[in-house]
């Protein structure tokens, strides 16, 4: 059975897959198949089948043996979020503001439930409950079975922020240049801290610490339970990339080309790569490499920050690679969908 990576970076965490060990450079494309229309969310993976949204409006099932198109399904509107899988439903947003649950095995419909502008985050699933933010402003609770609200709580600007969701809060960064934590079970403001622009990244959560980039220019690092500063450091330019988490490191790209490495506790830059092309997509840490694409895509070693492998293919301003013991598995703006083994 092929690994699952159901979510955005492989789990909530944002802690990546499992390579390949020693590193193994790819060889050759195993397989590669065109869907209909551009890819901007990340593919995912559960058992055999490989889940790729597109701006065309299509969920593409592809049989990860095969290389070959299983089912697809059309929504209403372009797919720009990243799916999630859970309880054997994939679940997604759409431009028109739905967000649309499917049969993971089927490709039909179970249900849907709209929201009042596009959603482009992820769909986060906790105990049973679905999150997810608008460009209406809003961050939505919905029962996993069902699709029906919970709660909704509207802020001051749009949310394309995928949230991070602990047990009894929900994080995540608005347009309106705040990071905010709501009560998951209600959806009541916890605690808002403010930066100096808008946040269009995910955050990631390590050593109760909440780790979040920009579009000041700066990266932050906050108390998870006050949302007081600890440290935050200086980019080149805004920061759109999520980041990932790697032991004591958080690693995050900008729009200047640089992926950084920092310590979480400190802030200390223990490494930065300069790659040439402005990093918009999230990396993905698996085990001591780091996956990254942007007009190319890039292996580079966790410890360093040293390209160790690099390619024309897979080209993405926002889509991640999945990463297994047995494949990488790419998608590109142009809609080619690669297998690296």
């Amino acid at each position: 059975m092929a690994q699952e990576w159901p979510t955005l970076l492989g789990d909530n965490a944002r802690s990546g897959g499992q390579a390949p060990q020693p590193w193994r450079a790819p060889g050759r494309a195993r397989w590669q198949i065109n869907v209909e229309g551009a890819v901007r969310g990340s593919p995912v993976l559960d058992s055999d089948l490989l889940y790729v949204p597109s701006l065309a409006g299509f969920l593409n099932a592809i049989n990860i043996r095969s290389g070959r198109l299983q089912w697809r399904y059309k929504a209403p509107a372009a797919i720009p979020s990243t799916p999630s899988i859970s309880s054997g439903r994939v679940l997604f947003g759409c431009s028109d503001g739905k967000v649309i649950a499917i049969d993971a095995f089927t490709g039909s419909k179970s249900w849907e439930t709209t929201a009042e502008d596009e959603v482009w985050t992820s769909p986060v699933v906790r105990n049973n409950t679905v999150f997810f933010g608008s460009a209406d402003g809003a961050m939505y609770a919905v029962q996993l079975e069902t699709g029906t609200l919970k709660w909704k709580e509207t802020l001051g600007g749009r949310i394309y922020s995928t949230a991070h969701v602990a047990e009894q809060h929900v994080y995540f960064g608005c347009g309106d240049g705040n990071i905010y934590a709501l009560d998951a079970l209600t959806g009541h403001l916890v605690w808002k801290t403010a930066t100096g622009n808008g946040i269009d990244c995910s955050p990631a959560l390590a050593h109760d610490t909440l780790l979040i980039g920009s579009q000041d220019f700066f990266f932050y690092a906050l108390d998870v339970d006050s949302g007081a500063i600890r440290w935050k450091y200086e980019t080149e330019l805004g920061i759109t990339s999520a980041p990932a988490i790697s032991g004591d490191l958080v690693i995050f790209g900008c729009k200047a080309g640089t992926l950084h490495a920092l310590d979480i506790r400190t802030g200390k830059v223990i490494w930065k790569t300069q790659t040439g092309q402005p990093i918009t997509a999230p990396p993905v840490v698996s085990g001591s490499v780091i996956w990254l694409q942007a007009e190319i895509t890039f292996a580079l070693n966790v410890p360093d920050g040293k390209v160790i492998w690099r390619a024309g293919m897979g080209n993405s301003l926002h889509s991640a690679p999945v990463v297994t013991n047995q494949a990488v598995y790419l998608a590109g703006m142009e809609g080619a969908v690669y297998a690296l083994e």
